[in-house]
């Protein structure tokens, strides 16, 4: 029998007409519907920029209903907000509204100073030094450029115009001599039209002389070369080296597939770097051409070495203030090497090893790294500006730079020489790459595996007889190859490279990552530890945990 009682619909009906007509029930939801408007119209406001109308009518609604709930009803009002629900309430209302007035006035600051850290490996988010000194130079130079970002409205591009408006508000805020502007070619086929534009997303960049440039693709370099380019800015021509089996293009034409030992990554790097890049046969044209700004010799094989006249070519070359990047491997071709020798660098036949400073392991692989101090800067070569910024870089399969001792360049002053990239001390020579290991009679390092010559002759002259040339030499070719252009810093210290010898100074910095790519290259002992941490810390915890417990439980 159940004790509770019961109740007839009538009663349900005369409780609900009673509410009904009360003030105090309707003062309750008015205040309930006035807050929730006020919330609502807030959030709106915040959310959408479009709907800024629509915030304000609703916020005003909501401030309406809430003052109807006042006047219907003060008295519930006071005797609510005097007791102790109504006291609590007021205090979270009140923190609420301190809450949001804070985050207001932060985000206040926040905007009137719009300084910004990137916290990502590979700094997504921040333009390298190189775009921020040509930002610059617009100010210096009293130039103005405007780019026109040719996007067609659809779900597919959505993504790809984000990523073009995020890159071009950071060259916007960085330059009050740059601006832009999006233009839909399907409405403005006019515009469109004027710029030449065929393909979608384009981005065309306007200087104020009315020259122009268009890139298709949508990376912080590509915007740069177009910035380069419409302002006129001088494309300087570089050279490779070809019909020795030197390193070349390999990307397939039809697909655009690249293979791993091809040199594409690294011509398309000097292209963004502005560069007209070409290839040079010297069976052809029997004479490196006045307007090559740098020529490279990217590892010719061995079986392949330069004739007479081609040698004469380069040496000529050389003698009349030429720049000159060689990549060469152990043993190198024998007129090639010669070359080198004319100004006291030659590149051995044996094979480095470093036992401390290697990729995991991997001793025929020298690692260099600026905490180890094995770069050359301009705090200790004034004008060397190539190592500033590296950090590290890897060479596969290196070999050692011999040259006399210092004593005897000091005797010669019209040539200069210094290390840019040497091995630790503990590393050594070895002529077979199976045979590793150290003996007393392997030569003992450090060894330079990259060098800098500048001159005004050769090493054999006693003074200046030629205008001043510049040589960079790497005793390794891989490090510029598709396979490990993008590993740590290959890719800076390679254009790096080339930017000193053509003179262009400003373009020298380390270079945003085209894509975020983020690796762990460790030596040897740092491999060790991660190996064996991993296998035996984890087991030897829970051994001694699983101990602990069974000793406390006996």
């Amino acid at each position: 029998m159940s004790l509770q009682p019961q109740f007839e619909d009538d009663s349900y009906k005369e409780i609900i007409i009673t509410s009904i007509k009360s003030a105090n029930f309707w003062s309750i939801v008015l205040g309930a519907g006035g807050i929730f408007a006020v919330i609502l119209g807030g959030s709106i406001n915040l959310a959408f920029d479009g709907l800024k109308d629509l915030s304000l009518w609703v916020l005003m609604g909501g401030a309406g209903l809430v003052f109807l709930s006042l006047v219907l009803s003060p008295r519930s009002v006071a005797i609510f907000l005097a007791g102790r629900k109504g006291r609590n309430g007021v205090n979270v209302a009140a923190m609420t509204l301190a809450f949001f007035i804070i985050v207001l006035v932060a985000n206040f600051l926040m905007y009137q100073n719009p300084n910004r850290i990137d916290v990502t490996a590979t700094r997504v988010f921040t333009l390298s030094e190189q775009t921020y000194r040509i930002l610059d130079n617009l100010s210096e130079n009293d130039q103005s450029v405007h780019a026109y970002a040719f996007f067609v409205s659809s779900p597919s591009s959505d993504n790809k115009r984000q990523s073009a408006e995020d890159l071009l508000n950071e060259f916007d805020r960085r330059s009050d001599n740059f601006t832009f502007s999006f233009v839909d070619p399907e409405l403005n086929r006019s515009e469109a039209l004027k710029y030449k534009v065929t393909t979608y997303p384009s981005i065309v960049f306007e200087a104020d002389d009315g020259k122009f440039e268009g890139v298709t693709v949508l990376t912080e370099q590509d915007f740069v070369t177009g910035i380069l380019i419409a302002t006129g800015t001088e494309q300087k021509v570089i050279y490779y080296l070809g019909g020795h089996g030197e390193t070349s293009i390999s990307r397939d034409p039809m697909t655009g597939a690249i293979g791993l030992e091809g040199l594409d990554l690294a011509i398309d790097g000097m292209q963004r770097d502005n560069y007209f890049v070409m290839s040079l046969n010297l069976k052809q044209f029997e004479t490196v051409p006045e307007d090559a700004a740098v020529l490279i010799i990217p590892g010719p094989k061995n079986n392949k070495d330069l004739d007479d006249s081609e040698f004469e070519a380069i040496s000529d070359y050389i003698q009349r203030g030429g720049r000159i990047l060689m990549l060469l491997d152990p043993n190198p071709p024998v007129k090639f090497n010669s070359l080198a020798a004319e100004y006291g660098m030659a590149v051995s036949s044996e094979h480095v090893v470093d036992a401390v400073s290697n990729v995991s392991g991997e001793y025929l692989t020298p690692m260099t790294q600026k905490a180890n101090g094995q770069f050359t800067t301009s705090n200790t070569a004034p004008g060397l500006t190539i190592a500033d910024d590296i950090s590290v870089t890897l060479f596969p399969d290196a070999a050692a730079i011999l040259t006399p001792a210092a004593e005897e360049f000091a005797l010669r002053e019209h040539i200069t020489l210094t290390q840019l990239s040497m091995t630790t001390p503990a590393s050594w020579l070895t002529k077979d790459p199976e045979d590793i290991g150290y003996s007393s009679e392997k030569q003992r390092g450090p060894f330079s595996i990259a060098a800098v010559v500048e001159a005004t002759g050769k090493y054999t002259d006693l003074s200046s007889t030629h205008d001043l040339a510049k040589i960079v030499l790497f005793s390794d070719s891989d490090f510029a190859s598709n396979k490990y252009f993008a590993s740590m810093d290959n890719a800076d210290i390679f254009l790096n490279s080339v930017n000193w010898l053509a003179d262009d100074f400003e373009l020298i910095s380390i270079r945003p990552k085209l894509l975020p790519y983020r690796e762990l290259i460790v030596n040897s002992r740092e491999r060790d530890f991660i190996k064996w941490s991993s296998w035996t810390l984890p087991p030897t915890f829970m051994l001694f945990m699983a101990f602990f417990v069974w000793w406390r439980r006996r």
